[in-house]
Formats: structure tokens, C-alpha cells, sequence
């Protein structure tokens, strides 16, 4: 059908260049609408736009670039607007935010791109499989290019996965529980008042600050009932965002002013609100390149095998090194290990918990303006010179955040990088200044791998694993922008480093299980979700977690709310980890401003690419393996 047009240009263009036409053309066919545009079109269309490789289509990228990033970074840009009720927590949240944040101003791009027939246009000329890399940089803006209009997802689908995350992002954003109004059963258990938190992130990290308080046993472990609860759906549903709601486990009631009702549990609430996203996710799944989410998310988003991912993960939570680094823990503790010491984290000071700060440190950041204020002598402490710092610092917007933190990149050149983290009425915690770091260098990346760049098609970071990379390595100096010194890289540093993955990779592998196992029963109920990611969470959890923690989960590996959005995402925080240790291992003894500046400027080049070029070699686990195995021999382990 292509051969007549593929003749005619390569006789008006030259022979050299059939190889790129055929390429173009084929291209250019996938995306064509041939019920409503007739062979005789595309023919013309491909005769007229097809430009052969030289001068003339770098100015064709050039345009596309500028014309592409104005109209989606713009729509991407509204896109942070019409949510910002919703993810502001400074702002009211009234019941129409959640009209608001549904709304999708790019719904119809791909449509529009496709029927205007610039799709057609940059996969005629940009279009390819080809996944060999680039040698310049005019050549990596093409590849990227070269997607631009391949998937076209009809926008009443966008649409409704849009809303359908959205209800979820509200539902995870009021699963808070206040914990001082819960009865445990146990005097032990007494928790401050108006202790908020989030489920999980703030059950997590506020049970694990406990190590070293008072009673921090009794503690622990009603809370780790709590978020046993959580994946159970035995949490009354009344208790949820609700200060005024008391409940008592042993009496198994629930309080509400003067009148008391029977504890029931919620059920398969957090499954019910997956499912409407995993309802979009399936409607979607005919027109990705690779008709379902999972190989979109490895092949095409992280450009990252499976198999690769996956064996990473299991060399991690596999290796016999866990089980010694483990008793480090143990002793660290003075105890036997619980299965929530999954969640250590205290490596790298002797004994348990942390020096008082010499300031209040609520005070000193009491809103979320004084956080930004903050990030120029933020970035100085960490190496970059004033200017430098107050230039990235004034593209960085801190925001209230109603859910735990997050970070969130420009999308054009007027736009800002958004940075989220919860800071109380009374001001910013450490443990929300940490979350605040981690989302710092995510910012901070943001910035580097943007607004300079010579192509804005090339914006951002391979994949959302390189920028977890930088987010882990700026958390990790949290105490040192506290003024507690800076952490050298110890061999507690090393155990560290290893324990990250080896907890959050489980977590990871749970979900990628989970995600086969929807696949094979694509109609399952919420009821039917709730069990099976239970017991895959247990098997794994026997799998890889038994010889350490006991045979009884408490549902940790299914516990986490990422996976409630539907985005398949946790994979991408164990390799952040093994990438941000490679990073931070290449960066030992020089300037993380410099190098920092040099790997994001980059930008979205192939994964392995970026590292060969940022470290000098692949994504790879051995080194920190290696090194986790050295640091336990030194500390007599």
C-alpha cells in the first residue's frame, strides 16, 4: 500500500535516503486515520512533509520542540491549577475541588495531534523502533520526538482515568487517623493529643520514631496493629479524618459526641476505590504500544526490562547479607527484631534516636513560605554557590501539602517546580522537614534537567527512578542541614543503603505480582483484590522476609497507598535506591553541585545511557552488594 509514496520519495530525495523513508512512511501509516483521511491524503501528506535527514529536519525538531512543549507544558501547567485545591491543604477543600481536579485539559490532545495530522508529522519524520543510542544531542531530541503522536488515547478515556485518580488521590489524602482518639486496650498507650496521621506514610514514620521513647514497644505495636487494619479493612470508616470520633478496640465501639455505634470495619474500601482506576486502566490498555500496563510501564516509561527490574529486586531481598545486617539491627536495638523494624532506619548514630536540635525547629520554618525562603542556604550548605542557589530556589514553589509530600516538575518554561510537604499549624517537624528534603531533590533535579536544556523535549530524568536517586540523596543529609554535622559515609552509612531496598523492595515486588495476577482476573471484585494482594504480600513475605521478622506479615508488604492510584509505581523507590547509591558512591570525595549540574543536564536520555555517562557504567545492584558485604565485615558482622 506504501510503495508507490515510498518510490516517489525516494526518487525526489535520493536513494541514500530510501532507508529513512520506509522508516517515515511506516511510521506515519501508524498513526494515520485512514477511515476518514482516504490513501490519496496520506500519499500527498507524506510527498509534501517528508523532510530527509540533514539541516533542514533539525530545523523541523527545533520547531516541533517549541511547538509541543507550548501547548502540552501550557495544558500541564493548568493541569497543577485545577488541582490545587485539592493538593493544598492552606486552601478550603469544598466539594467542588474534586470536580476541579478531574478536570483534564490534554484529554484531547492526541486526538487533536492525530486528526491535525501532526502526529503524522513527527512520526513521518522522527517516527522509530530503533532503540540503539544516539551519538548527539540533535539526534536524542529526535528519538524523543519520535513518540510524540504514537499513542493515541481517545480523550473521553483520559477523561475518566483522570477523575478516577482523583477520587482516589482525595480518598488517600483523608485516610488519617487520630491515634489519641483510638483505645488500644493498653494504659501503655497513650499518644499526644491531636496525633494525626496519614496511612502509611505517617503510621510508618511516627512508629519507628518511637525507638528509644517511653514504652515505645507497647507503642509500636498498636500501631502496627493499626496498619494491619488498615490492609484488613477492619478500620471503622467513621474514624477516618475524624478528630472527634473515639474509638475503643477492646469495647469494639465507636464515639461520636453522646452517641456510640458498633466498631465495623470498612472492608475492601481501599480496593473499591482502586478498582474504578483499574475499570480506566483496562478501557486504556488497546491503545498502548504494548496493550497493557505493565510492559508500557517497563519497556516504554522506564525503558527498563522487567526481568532486569525484577532480578534486582530478588538479588536484594534474596542475599544472605540481609540476614546479617539484620542482627546489626538487633543489637542496635537491644531487642529481637519485630516485623515493623522492617521500617529501621537509625544506622548511622550509636544506640537509638537523635541529638535535640538547637532550635525550635517549628519556629524556624512555621509555614510552608519559610521552607521556600529556606532553599538557597539550603543549597549553599550542600555546595552551590549563592547566586546559583537563588536562581534555582526562585523556580521552586513550597505548597502545603494535604498528602505526605511530593514533588511535581515544570512543564514549560513559565511554569514552576512545585515541591509539596505537610507542615502543621504549629509549624514544620523533622519528620516533615525530612520529607521536605527528599522532595528538595526532587526539585532540585526539576530544575537542572529543564529550563537550560537545548531541546525541551529532552526535559526531566530517564525515568522516576533517577530522581529518586537524588530525592534519597538529599534526605539523607537532612541532619547535617540541621545542624546535628554533616554524616560521612560510614559503614553504618553502607547497611543503610542496603536496608532501604532490601525493606521497600518487597513492597515493590508485591505490587508487580499483584498487577500479573489483576491481568489474569481483570473483573475481580474490590472483596477479591483485597485478598489476593494479602496473601501474594504473604507468600512474599515468607518467601524473603520469614528467616528475619517471623512468619506472620501484619499485611506490610500490601500496605502501601501508592498502589492505590494505579500507576505502578513502587518499583521505581528500590531503584532509586540502587541508582542513588551508585550516584552517591561516584560522588564520594567530589562536588555534588558540579556533578549534580553535569548528570541533570543530560535529561531524558535512555536509563542506561544516562548512567554510563553519569558513573560510568550500568544500573547494577554488585556495588552496593559488594560494599554491604565489606562495611558488615568491619563492624564485626
Amino acid at each position: 500500500m506504501s510503495k508507490k509514496v515510498i518510490d516517489k520519495l525516494v526518487k525526489q530525495h535520493g536513494a541514500r535516503n530510501r532507508k529513512d523513508i520506509v522508516r517515515g512512511v511506516d511510521a506515519a501509516k501508524k498513526v494515520w486515520d485512514f477511515k476518514k483521511k482516504p490513501q490519496s491524503q496520506f500519499e500527498a501528506f507524506c510527498l509534501e512533509q517528508y523532510v530527509p535527514p540533514g539541516k533542514n529536519r533539525v530545523q523541523l525538531l527545533q520547531r516541533l520542540d517549541e511547538f509541543h512543549n507550548s501547548i502540552a507544558g501550557n495544558m500541564g501547567m493548568s493541569v497543577k491549577i485545577a488541582r490545587a485545591g485539592q493538593d493544598i491543604a492552606d486552601r478550603p477543600l469544598t466539594p467542588a475541588e474534586s470536580v476541579l481536579a478531574a478536570f483534564s485539559p490534554d484529554s484531547h490532545l492526541s486526538e487533536d495531534y492525530r486528526d491535525s495530522n501532526i502526529s503524522a508529522l513527527a512520526q513521518l519524520n522522527f517516527g522509530t523502533d530503533d532503540r540503539t543510542p544516539p551519538k548527539n544531542r540533535d539526534a536524542w531530541a529526535a528519538r524523543r520526538m519520535g513518540d510524540l503522536g504514537r499513542k493515541v488515547v481517545p480523550a473521553k478515556l483520559l477523561a475518566e482515568h483522570t477523575e478516577a485518580q482523583a477520587k482516589v488521590d482525595k480518598f488517600i489524602s483523608s485516610y488519617n487517623l487520630y491515634i489519641d482518639q483510638i483505645d488500644f486496650g493498653d494504659p501503655k498507650v497513650k499518644f499526644p493529643k491531636g496525633t494525626k496521621l496519614i496511612s502509611h506514610w505517617g503510621l510508618r514514620d511516627y512508629m519507628m520514631e518511637q525507638n528509644g521513647q517511653k514504652d515505645a514497644l507497647a507503642k509500636q505495636h498498636a500501631i502496627l496493629g493499626l496498619m494491619r487494619r488498615v490492609v484488613d479493612g477492619e478500620i471503622p470508616k467513621e474514624i477516618l479524618d475524624n478528630p472527634k470520633a473515639k474509638w475503643s478496640i477492646p469495647k469494639k465501639k465507636v464515639t461520636i459526641g453522646s452517641k456510640s455505634i458498633p466498631a465495623k470495619g470498612h472492608g475492601a474500601l481501599r480496593w473499591d476505590n482502586f478498582r474504578g482506576v483499574w475499570k480506566t486502566i483496562k478501557k486504556i490498555d488497546p491503545y498502548r504500544r504494548y496493550k497493557n500496563l505493565i510492559d508500557e510501564k517497563f519497556e516504554v516509561e522506564r525503558e527498563v526490562s522487567e526481568k532486569k527490574i525484577v532480578k534486582i529486586l530478588t538479588d536484594i531481598l534474596s542475599s544472605p547479607l540481609a540476614t546479617r545486617v539484620a542482627n546489626f539491627v538487633s543489637d542496635q536495638l537491644g531487642r529481637p527484631l519485630e516485623p515493623f523494624d522492617i521500617y529501621y532506619r537509625d544506622f548511622v548514630k550509636e544506640g537509638v534516636g537523635k541529638k535535640p536540635l538547637k532550635f525550635d525547629i517549628k519556629k524556624k520554618y512555621p509555614t510552608s513560605k519559610a521552607l521556600e525562603d529556606a532553599i538557597p542556604d539550603v543549597l549553599v550548605k550542600m555546595g552551590w554557590d549563592r547566586k546559583r542557589a537563588k536562581w534555582i530556589g526562585s523556580k521552586i514553589r513550597v505548597d502545603n501539602g494535604r498528602s505526605a509530600g511530593h514533588a511535581w516538575s515544570p512543564r514549560c518554561p513559565e511554569d514552576l517546580q512545585l515541591l509539596r510537604c505537610r507542615v502543621d499549624k504549629d509549624g514544620c517537624d523533622e519528620i516533615n522537614f525530612e520529607t521536605y528534603m527528599h522532595e528538595l531533590g526532587h526539585c532540585v533535579e526539576g530544575v537542572l534537567s529543564s529550563y537550560e536544556l537545548d531541546y525541551k523535549a529532552l526535559w526531566s530524568v530517564p525515568n522516576t527512578a533517577f530522581t529518586e536517586g537524588f530525592a534519597f540523596t538529599f534526605q539523607d543529609r537532612t541532619d547535617e542541614i540541621l545542624g546535628r554535622g554533616k554524616r560521612e559515609v560510614s559503614d553504618r552509612t553502607v547497611l543503610l543503603r542496603f536496608w532501604q531496598p532490601f525493606e521497600i523492595g518487597g513492597s515493590a515486588l508485591t505490587e508487580i505480582r499483584f498487577f500479573h495476577w489483576l491481568y489474569k482476573n481483570p473483573n475481580a471484585t474490590a472483596q477479591q483484590m483485597n485478598n489476593a494482594i494479602r496473601r501474594i504480600g504473604d507468600e512474599l513475605w515468607e518467601e524473603f522476609y520469614a528467616r528475619i521478622f517471623g512468619p506472620d506479615s501484619h499485611g506490610l508488604m500490601s500496605i502501601y497507598s501508592h498502589m492505590l492510584w494505579g500507576d505502578f509505581y513502587l518499583a521505581e523507590y528500590p531503584m532509586g535506591y540502587v541508582i542513588a547509591y551508585q550516584i552517591q558512591k561516584y560522588l564520594e570525595g567530589k562536588s555534588l553541585a558540579k556533578e549534580m549540574e553535569r548528570m541533570c543536564g543530560q535529561g531524558s536520555i535512555y536509563p542506561e545511557s544516562w548512567m554510563k555517562n553519569a558513573v560510568g557504567s550500568e544500573i547494577s545492584v554488585k556495588p552496593l552488594l559488594t560494599d554491604t558485604k565489606k562495611a558488615l565485615k568491619n563492624l564485626g558482622y
